[in-house]
């Protein structure tokens, strides 16, 4: 059965106007080397789930001001649809650099954009 919650909320708010989202389960090893066969010899420090968020044309400054407002906060909760888990996970997470494109001035409206959310820790 699909998924019919939310799929991405910040401390409790709806992300408005997401046009496409992904789960990218990042592996973090340490000591990795390889031997002179050729085999790799490493230790998985664990998954960390990074979150790859699109953002639709025409989102209004009210909706711009909400996301942009939530994702510049240092550290912050994410609730999200985990498709590996087919559930919701919370997590801490930070946002990486995103920019607010202008689409029209008079009406106010900004052009697609796109943001990652990574983790703080391992899932």
């Amino acid at each position: 059965m699909a998924f019919s919650g939310t799929l991405i909320t910040i401390g409790g708010t709806a992300l408005p106007g997401v046009k496409s989202y992904s789960v990218q389960y990042n592996k973090l090893w340490k000591d990795a080397e390889r031997n002179m066969a050729g085999n790799i010899s490493a230790s998985l420090i664990g998954v960390f789930p990074k979150i790859q968020i699109v953002f639709r044309d025409g989102l209004t400054e009210n909706e711009v001001s909400t996301i942009s407002t939530l994702l510049s906060a240092a550290y912050f909760s994410a609730t999200y649809f985990d498709p590996k888990s087919k559930g919701t996970k919370t997590a801490q997470y930070y946002a990486s650099d995103f920019e607010l494109p202008l689409l029209d001035k008079t009406r106010g409206l900004y052009k697609s954009f796109s943001v990652n959310l990574i983790p703080t820790s391992k899932e």
